[in-house]
């Protein structure tokens, strides 16, 4: 029972991930090599994703300090915070790679003339 439980999670942090991934750029902005519109919607991704970590860290903590949290038969409340942590944690590491991609746009409007 334990093991489905986990599978459970392993499913669902793998539909949100896949969901999150499928973020990308608008299609008008790659097509003119739009490096300043690139870098503007990279770091406005960056800064959603963040938003994402600090609910997740927030939900955490929220977890934490409560004595009874509304939980199913199957859920514990370090489930919980495990949970919430693997996606703080995945939100935090996006937004790290959409700042790299934003500095890299950046670099690239001054490199072309």
């Amino acid at each position: 029972m334990k093991i489905s439980r986990h599978l459970a999670w392993l499913a669902l942090l793998l539909s949100v991930v896949v969901t999150a991934c499928s973020a990308t750029p608008p299609k008008e902005l790659l097509e003119r090599n739009d490096h300043s519109g690139l870098t503007t919607w990279y770091e406005q991704e960056a800064a959603r994703l963040q938003e994402k970590a600090e609910a997740m860290r927030q939900r955490a903590e929220r977890y934490a300090a409560f004595s009874e949290p509304h939980l199913t038969p199957k859920e514990t409340r370090e489930d919980l915070i495990a949970h919430c942590r693997s996606f703080m944690h995945y939100y935090a590491k996006a937004a790290e790679e959409a700042e790299t991609l934003a500095k890299l746009h950046r670099e690239q409007e001054t490199a072309i003339p």
